[in-house]
């Protein structure tokens, strides 16, 4: 059988009419429903922002209009639409001239459109512009669903598991178009479908694994099988990436007895997979379980050197690796350098050092953040040089010095202002209108070397950002872990807040490290823990609590320790987090303490209520139960519903006992 044909890189360059009526005379040959066209005003068009929704489809063309701005996301997704021989067609402004209309969605306050740099949108044409081939019709793109001798075996390697008598875990990484989940799906074929589960972030991301396996299968997201009480004896996690590295754990060991198999994209469009990878494949190996790692090298979508594949990884930097090091590296001789974007966006490989660090670090690095990193007016690079090399990597976000006329709209959660992460969640959900007022300076990302770790290269780059700004508070916001938590208070930060809910990225909560640099931040660190120290332990049953949330008992230690004497609640500030709870967006566990004390202090006022709202008080404020057994108690049709009901049974306690406390 012939192997897929080359797939190709198409530039059209004009006014949007003439692109597109230039790339429907392109395709006059391919079928209508065989070409996707995304962004721009064609009536099929696929919006940008629902590209995901499309994950796994393969097409023979995809025209995608970059008019409005190459969406860096997005083309990575397009170009693996596209089968063997197909195409992906870009369409962009004339020769000379730069896409429009995107800027807004950089814009960070005060900053304005003029102050948005356009850095990524010269580098992606111009890259393209290197890769493209010539604008005529190919050859009809091949629809034959191929395999290959490599996925043959690892299909054989995976039934060979699975018919042992002990449970098993199975690992199997490669990159996008190599047949990963139709490898999956056929080793699947078969098996007893009362015995197996496909699970993944959602359905939509393990169409493939069902539709190879060619038979109904039972499909459950991460949560679902680790609250549920199925007990499959195969379990396939596919895009397991996507799932936050605790999600991955827990279900690991929810499921002691199953064969276990998890899949992944290196090199994706979602990120990089590295978090996977670093975390939890190291994880697993700490288990003290055999752990079979698998991958897929040769494509089986289109053919092995594409084309198309090395122009879209060029222009997003999919393969960026981190600068080749050699001999001994001493952090006190690395030079420190605030990175010039302009001078980095046209280095490549100075770019490539750089964000092959973060590729390798513990993030979801992804090509929308390359655009942020080169282009978002309030982000600055820092970087840490040894021998003409990056060998450690760091972006900050300058953030704060808002004015009053954000603070009320912000502190209600009407609304929140793009880029200022930090004010926004301190004033919002801890309820401090001065934070917004404060300059902050607050660590986005930062990761060294992956081969020189634990040599003080990370904190060497830290004193370096500390020397380089003087604003009121040095502070940062990341998924927490115990040993990121050790490494900040290295460095002079204290936890300040603790999010109530695990991150969609991570699988930890939120936790904010703040560093005071002047006197009126170190009043308001001191403030905030002293809340902390008071908040905190009622806060970490409730996200506990009927085991939605499993948090590490190291990291609960970890949050716990060094905490100062716990704060005095006043019935006045009771009474304005109670308020903030239930007209505005502070979630109820983050002032679980005073809502617990409002409510305890206005008994008398609950028989007013209805019993839904008296149920929905009873079991989640006095009983502390968790949020399953609170949706069935007030008889509430979703947890999300059960939390939404919470917050109005609070409004209608405040109406009934504080009258004077509802805002206008």
């Amino acid at each position: 059988m012939p192997t897929p044909a080359h797939r190709r890189l198409i530039l059209l360059r004009g006014a949007p009419r003439e692109t597109q009526t230039a790339a429907q005379v392109l395709l006059t040959g391919l079928p209508a429903e065989g070409v996707l066209w995304v962004g721009g005003d064609h009536p099929q068009a696929l919006p940008v922002a629902q590209v995901r929704r499309r994950l796994g489809e393969s097409h023979d063309a995809v025209v995608l209009d970059g008019h409005g701005g190459l969406d860096p996301d997005a083309l990575g997704r397009c170009h693996g639409f596209v089968r063997g021989g197909g195409a992906l067609v870009v369409c962009l402004p004339p020769q000379g001239e730069l896409p429009q209309g995107w800027q807004p969605r950089l814009v960070v306050p005060p900053y304005t459109v003029a102050d948005v740099g356009d850095r990524t949108q010269r580098r992606l044409a111009a890259v393209l512009a290197k890769h493209a081939g010539p604008a005529t019709a190919g050859a009809p793109p091949d629809r034959t669903t191929r395999g290959t001798a490599e996925q043959a075996q690892v299909v054989a390697a995976l039934r060979q598991a699975w018919a042992q008598a002990s449970p098993t875990l199975t690992a199997l990484v490669a990159d996008r178009g190599r047949g990963k989940s139709s490898a999956l799906g056929l080793a699947l074929q078969g098996q007893d479908p009362a015995k197996v589960m496909v699970c993944g972030p959602q359905r939509e991301a393990v169409a493939e694994v069902l539709r190879f396996a060619g038979r109904p299968l039972p499909f459950a997201t991460p949560d679902e099988l680790i609250l549920g009480d199925r007990r499959p004896r195969i379990i396939v996690v596919d895009e397991a990436a996507q799932v936050p590295v605790p999600a991955l754990q827990r279900l690991v060991h929810a499921h002691p007895q199953a064969h276990l198999a998890f899949a992944t994209t290196t090199h994706g469009y979602e990120g990089t997979g590295r978090g996977f990878v670093l975390r939890f494949l190291r994880w697993l190996a700490d288990q003290g379980r055999p752990v079979a790692r698998l991958s897929l090298s040769e494509p089986i979508r289109w053919a092995a050197g594409d084309p198309l594949e090395a122009a879209v990884f060029d222009a997003l930097l999919l393969d960026a690796e981190p600068a080749p090091v050699t001999g001994t590296v001493d952090p006190a001789a690395c030079t420190h350098e605030v990175l010039d974007r302009a001078a980095l966006a046209a280095n490549e490989r100075d770019l490539r050092d750089f964000f092959g660090i973060l590729v390798h670090a513990h993030y979801r690095t992804t090509p929308g953040d390359l655009q942020r990193m080169l282009d978002a007016p309030n982000l600055r690079m820092h970087a840490l040089r040894h021998n003409g090399r990056i060998v450690a990597a760091s972006w900050v976000a300058l953030e704060g010095g808002l004015g009053p006329d954000w603070v009320d709209t912000v502190y209600w959660g009407r609304a929140g202002v793009r880029g200022h992460a930090l004010p926004e969640t301190l004033v919002c959900h801890g309820g401090h209108r001065e934070a917004a007022a404060l300059r902050i300076v607050r660590s986005v990302r930062i990761a060294a070397h992956p081969d020189l770790r634990r040599l003080g290269l990370g904190a060497r780059l830290v004193d370096a950002v500390h020397a380089t700004y003087t604003p009121d508070l040095f502070g940062t916001l990341f998924g927490a872990t115990p040993e990121l938590l050790t490494f900040r208070r290295r460095v002079g930060y204290r936890l300040a807040r603790l999010g109530v809910s695990a991150g969609s990225r991570t699988g930890e909560p939120a936790a904010v490290m703040l560093r005071p640099a002047s006197p009126a931040g170190a009043a308001l660190v001191d403030t905030l823990r002293g809340e902390l120290a008071r908040d905190l332990p009622l806060q970490l049953e409730l996200m506990q609590a009927g085991d939605r949330m499993f948090l590490d008992p190291a990291l609960v230690e970890s949050c716990l320790a060094d905490l100062p004497a716990p704060a005095p609640l006043s019935p006045a500030e009771r009474d304005r987090a109670v308020v903030m709870v239930a007209f505005g967006a502070r979630p109820f566990e983050a002032a679980a303490e005073a809502v617990r004390r409002y409510c305890e202090a206005q008994r008398a006022h609950l028989p007013a209520l209805s019993p839904t709202d008296r149920a929905l008080i009873q079991a989640r404020v006095f009983e502390r139960a968790g949020w399953v057994q609170v949706q069935h108690a007030a008889d509430q049709p979703s947890v999300r519903t059960a939390m939404r009901a919470l917050r109005r049974a609070l409004q209608a306690l405040v109406r009934e006992a504080s009258p004077d406390r509802v805002p206008a």
